[in-house]
């Protein structure tokens, strides 16, 4: 399990809620860009929560060159996957659900979703349903390793899932591009939402590398191997 993730000086992956108006992008030049292309490609799948989806709508794709090399290969292209518990607000013309840009969408839900929106989320993507009220991340971890096939997968985020990922010991490695800027705001989300962790529960990491482009910095973290349902 790869996550990858932009980061303000003061921590934040997004505006406060209040300040915030349509997609943000938190780099401003080229190479974060790059990098998250070169990273997807690595995947099997790519994985985000549905608040993520919701709120900037991105079609998970790969570069075009990225996109050949892998079918030359024999390779399809990632599955993309969104995970939620209800559905809401998930819209149907999202690009995740365009076929013509990327590989095939998966819904991962719980079984409250309502009938309503499974029938309108079954037209544009494959509906997983695992858990009653939440989807245990385990389940989710195991699904994508046994029935997807999914060796690598790539998590943007947001917040909440990373945290049930790192809560779950299912880590690898963390991508951080470092951008010079200050959001503020106690409102405002952090690579890492949820409770928090108990001192002898916290996640340690090991810097596996270190590069600058410019004013960003570009770190690859690695964390201790995997759970067994880990990927």
């Amino acid at each position: 399990m790869l996550i990858n993730f932009a980061v303000s000086l003061d921590g934040k992956i997004n505006p406060a809620p209040a300040h915030r108006a349509g997609p943000f992008v938190m780099s401003r030049g080229k190479e974060d860009f790059r990098r998250m292309r070169v990273l997807r490609a690595q995947g099997d799948a790519i994985l985000i929560g549905a608040a993520n989806l919701r709120i900037d709508d991105p079609g998970l794709t790969l570069a075009p060159a990225d996109r050949e090399q892998r079918r030359a290969a024999g390779r399809p292209d990632p599955a993309r996957i969104v995970v939620t518990r209800r559905g809401d607000g998930i819209r149907t013309d999202a690009k995740i659900f365009d076929r013509s840009i990327g590989g095939p969408a998966y819904v991962i839900h719980a079984a409250i979703m309502p009938a309503e929106t499974r029938r309108a989320l079954s037209a544009v993507a494959q509906l997983v349903e695992i858990g009653t009220d939440v989807v245990p991340i385990d389940a989710m971890l195991a699904w994508m390793r046994d029935d997807l096939g999914a060796a690598t997968v790539v998590c943007e985020g947001g917040g909440i899932l990373v945290a049930d990922l790192f809560a779950a010991r299912a880590v690898d490695e963390l991508y951080l591009t470092v951008v010079p800027r200050i959001l503020g705001g106690v409102a405002a989300p952090t690579l890492v939402a949820g409770a928090g962790f108990d001192p002898d529960q916290i996640p340690d990491a090991k810097l596996a590398s270190l590069e600058r482009e410019g004013d960003e910095l570009y770190l690859r973290y690695e964390f201790p191997p995997s759970a067994p349902a880990g990927i």
